[in-house]
């Protein structure tokens, strides 16, 4: 389980082609490797037993272990462009609060995929213990706790909210925690986390600003206000 896991970050950072080529090499390198070694034992002969392995057992095998490849490079590759569309399609802070708490992490996780990060959801399928994310970078890792606000009411995330997950950075030994809102941070609360060298806190402007670049140009983005609200411009259009 853990290889497909390691092999499922490995392609959700691949580009499409590379991810679906990959079964195919799977398969063929396997099967090549394989009746290899059973000539090595067996021979190159005739016998009917030689023959259905060569012919039937082998090849069944591998391509449980190539579709099984398939499957996690499909699953790596829809969340890949999954967390792509989600950040195409949020790019005022009306659209990121009116997302449910779920895919509001998922768009978390794509801000934090631009930024070099390699996010895994961890919170969606059941108790989270105070951590949605873990972010990986290499060696380095770090730890993320989202706060989806609605506006008006319920806007603020408190000094308690931000002390409890301070209390999550230091049971957890991370070296990193970001504390990500779609809101903003009470004033205590911000003073609270300015103080906590490990953590982090992002708000919804913070957040705004993480969602990326232009999809066309590539350059950056900058916040503008229209009567639907504030969304992000390219510098380069008039």
């Amino acid at each position: 389980m853990n290889v497909l896991v390691w092999l499922e970050r490995q392609l959700a950072a691949s580009r499409l082609s590379i991810a679906l080529a990959t079964p195919v090499l799977v398969f063929v390198l396997l099967d090549l490797v394989t009746q290899i070694i059973v000539r090595e034992f067996w021979g190159t002969g005739t016998s009917i037993f030689l023959w259905e392995w060569q012919a039937i057992v082998i090849p069944l095998f591998i391509f449980l272990a190539g579709y099984a490849v398939t499957m996690v490079a499909v699953v790596a590759q829809m969340r890949r462009w999954g967390w792509w569309r989600l950040l195409e399609s949020n790019r005022s802070l009306d659209a990121i609060r009116s997302l449910n708490w779920a895919d509001f992490e998922r768009l978390v996780a794509a801000a934090f995929t631009e930024k070099g990060w390699n996010p895994q959801l961890v919170g969606q399928s059941g108790p989270d213990g105070g951590v949605d994310l873990i972010l990986r970078k290499g060696k380095q890792q770090a730890i993320v706790q989202c706060k989806q606000r609605r506006f008006p009411t319920g806007a603020y995330v408190t000094e308690l909210e931000v002390r409890e997950f301070a209390g999550v950075i230091t049971a957890r030994k991370a070296a990193k925690g970001y504390l990500v809102t779609s809101g903003v941070f009470a004033p205590e609360a911000a003073e609270f986390g300015e103080k906590i060298a490990q953590m982090d806190l992002i708000d919804g402007n913070d957040l705004l600003a993480m969602v990326g670049r232009c999809p066309k140009c590539k350059a950056g983005l900058q916040p503008k206000q229209s009567k639907h609200g504030l969304f992000l411009s390219c510098v380069r259009y008039p």
